[in-house]
């Protein structure tokens, strides 16, 4: 078959690549055996019919969860066929792309089970709930409230008589509300309710709740439960989120997860051993979603930087044309200089986000093997950073995607980018697991003790938050400035990351003091903007230490050898650690400049060394976002697969759409005919 200009194109710019794609794919994954483990799950999936993604589109809401519960089913005969770990369940719902009604029972409903439950309570419970013998959800949030634990209706309270916990919706806004997989499939929920004991309430705990009868699946009596409906954009079109409301519904005593909190049968309570131990489950949440967010901006710059690579727009004669020298034809979109430092500063936070998603989760496992062992010394901050890096990550996912569909053009408002489908997805993320804007104040708080901290014992400042120590010399802070006197110093590391510091120490401390004076406000959501600036600093200098670390890593010759990559891969992931670095300072200039630590001069400078450094990765972006590894199955977009032929895709897609099914389209009879003869015939 005879190539097109588009294919050509794309061709054209892979053999531009100055690294090694095969090293790049090998760093973002952890090495070759991750990536041809992720290979092999994701081809599970392609070759399953049931996962076929060619009627999507067309699926009304009832439709789309029957799918769900097929895809779920089959899913979960998948993993028990080829005894499949935690690790493929995620890269297979990763394939998958949509969430399914049983996404949360493995990843909420044995995860919650397993850290807060009893020893007896995962050996009764998880055994049954990995061979799908049970299936469940994690009900938090209602009708009337969601992030605010300490104000849920629901209730458990204690039955001394019957040895049991009475589960009740107190009012109809008690009601769970958005619990993914409750709407149709789960037999069973963990349920957090207020603890009550003797009319004593013990705050939010965590319950077993039998939802559905085993037998025939039928609500038991006492829970009115179902499906909430259609969700925004036709996102999660296949997950059931459910409602359910409990009268007076009994369970027993033991079905309450006891590895912290514990009640006896005399009704005595025993509080955890801190207050916060719950937050496990929390970070492992946020955890996996930060690498989410990796994977979801990733495909939105793959499809975006393929397409404007092969589409073209006038005739520039300042712009190269790369494929040829015809000068016929027009230029290609991915040269306009505009187009270039609105894409590769996403593409290099794509990278920033594979990094800090594994680091996230290496900081989850190491704080869950600490808390085993009763050592709970890096619960408050892990929490903490899990807190703002969900908040940020998911933020900046989304509005990524978004403006990838701007960056193509008229086209990229078609379904069949694959940017629709993949946006919907995105943007629900940025208030579940905790409201982005009411997440932030987590961060924030903790920043506030570590000042305390800090004034008081210095050398218990915990490892991300030591540039508080900065601020303690409040003259020689307010004296400090930024050391780049030429372009190329701002690719120094040490003075990226100073200037990091400042800007996080500054924030903070400007926070403290406000609280400290008062100002006038006399209640914490005051400050909640503050909260929202320090808490996005905090993570825009975590992901550039981690990712900073993680280049230094890769060149070590002491690393891993699966670790290591070429001179040429770290010459350009140089180049996006520092196009990521230096575009978050770019973008948020205001809070650098508010002190003086940057210089008009060093503003100018910052400006030219970024469009040095987008201009720089000209050559080599079709091969960074080759090295992202997403097969054409899982982009499933027109425009953004692998061979470049756009257009031929895209009109193919069309073709699909059943309204083209007929000659005549249905309703001409009833609508289109009457309005045309409603004159009589005439002849044209």
């Amino acid at each position: 078959m005879e190539q097109s200009q588009n294919m050509k194109d794309l061709a054209f710019a892979r053999t531009k690549t100055t690294f090694s794609i095969t090293d790049m794919t090998n760093y973002l994954y952890g090495g070759s055996s991750n990536v041809e483990q992720r290979r092999y799950v994701i081809d599970l999936i392609a070759r399953e019919p049931i996962f076929n993604k060619s009627d999507w589109p067309w699926l009304n809401h009832t439709e789309a969860v029957k799918r769900g519960v097929a895809m779920s089913v089959r899913l979960a005969e998948i993993k028990m066929e080829h005894e499949l770990n935690d690790l493929d369940f995620s890269t297979m719902i990763e394939a998958i792309d949509d969430p399914l009604p049983i996404l949360l029972h493995n990843g909420a409903f044995i995860q919650v089970i397993n850290s807060q439950g009893t020893e007896e309570q995962i050996d009764f419970w998880i055994p049954k709930a990995e061979q799908y013998q049970i299936i469940g959800c994690y009900a938090q949030t209602e009708l009337g409230h969601g992030s605010n634990l300490s104000s849920l209706e629901t209730t458990a309270t204690f039955v001394k008589e019957t040895d049991q916990w009475e589960i009740h919706s107190t009012t109809f806004t008690a009601a769970k509300w958005w619990i993914g997989g409750l709407g149709v499939a789960s037999t069973h929920a963990i349920v957090q309710a207020k603890l009550i004991i003797d009319g004593k309430d013990y705050g939010a705990h965590v319950f077993i709740v039998p939802i559905r009868s085993l037998e025939d699946h039928k609500p038991f009596p006492g829970i009115q439960v179902g499906d909430i409906g259609p969700k925004a954009y036709g996102g999660f079109a296949k997950m059931d989120n459910g409602f359910a409301r409990f009268n007076k519904y009994r369970i027993p005593r033991e079905n309450m997860l006891m590895r912290f909190s514990k009640v006896s049968k005399d009704g005595v309570y025993t509080k955890p051993p801190h207050a916060k131990l719950s937050y496990g489950s929390m970070v492992l949440l946020r955890s996996v979603m930060i690498r989410q967010m990796a994977t979801y901006l990733s495909r939105a710059t793959t499809i975006a930087t393929r397409y404007l690579t092969v589409r073209r727009q006038f005739n520039n004669p300042t712009q190269r044309n790369d494929a040829d020298l015809n000068p016929g034809l027009e230029t290609q979109v991915i040269n306009y200089p505009m187009v270039q430092n609105r894409l590769f500063p996403m593409i290099a936070q794509s990278y920033a986000l594979f990094v800090a998603g594994s680091e996230m989760m290496g900081k989850y496992i190491s704080l869950m093997t600490g808390m085993s062992s009763g050592n709970i010394d890096a619960l408050a901050e892990v929490h903490a950073i899990s807190s703002a890096l969900k908040s940020y990550c998911t933020t900046i996912a989304a509005a990524g995607a978004e403006e990838c569909r701007k960056l193509m053009g008229g086209h990229g408002y078609s379904y069949f980018t694959g940017l629709s489908h993949l946006f919907a997805m995105i943007v629900p993320s940025n208030t579940y697991e905790g409201d982005n804007y009411v997440l932030t104040q987590q961060m924030a708080r903790y920043l506030l003790k570590e000042i305390k901290t800090a004034r008081a014992t210095p050398d218990k400042v915990t490892p991300f938050s030591r540039y508080l120590l900065l601020g303690l010399s409040r003259d020689q802070f307010s004296r400090a400035f930024c050391k780049v006197s030429q372009d190329s110093d701002w690719l120094i590391p040490e003075v990226q990351l100073a200037a990091f510091e400042h800007r996080c120490a500054r924030l903070a401390f400007e926070l403290n003091d406000a609280i400290e004076a008062g100002e006038g406000c006399d209640n914490w959501s005051d400050y909640n903007i503050e909260c929202c600036r320090v808490s996005h600093a905090h993570a825009q200098y975590v992901m550039a230490l981690w990712f900073t670390e993680s280049v230094q890593e890769a060149q070590d010759p002491e690393a891993d050898e699966d670790r290591r990559v070429q001179l040429a891969s770290i010459s350009a992931l140089k180049k996006l650690l520092n196009l990521h670095a230096l575009s978050i300072m770019l973008t948020n200039l205001a809070d650098f400049c508010e002190d003086g630590y940057f210089s008009p001069a060093q503003c100018q400078s910052l400006r030219r060394q970024v469009k040095v450094l987008v201009a720089s990765l000209a050559d080599d972006v079709v091969g960074l976002v080759d090295a992202f590894d997403h097969p054409d199955f899982l982009l499933d977009s027109a425009l953004g697969a692998n061979d470049g032929d756009a257009y031929k895709r895209l009109w193919d897609k069309a073709q699909s759409e059943p309204l083209n099914r007929k000659d005549v389209c249905d309703g001409y009879k009833e609508y289109i005919r009457p309005l045309l003869k409603k004159h009589g015939d005439i002849k044209l």
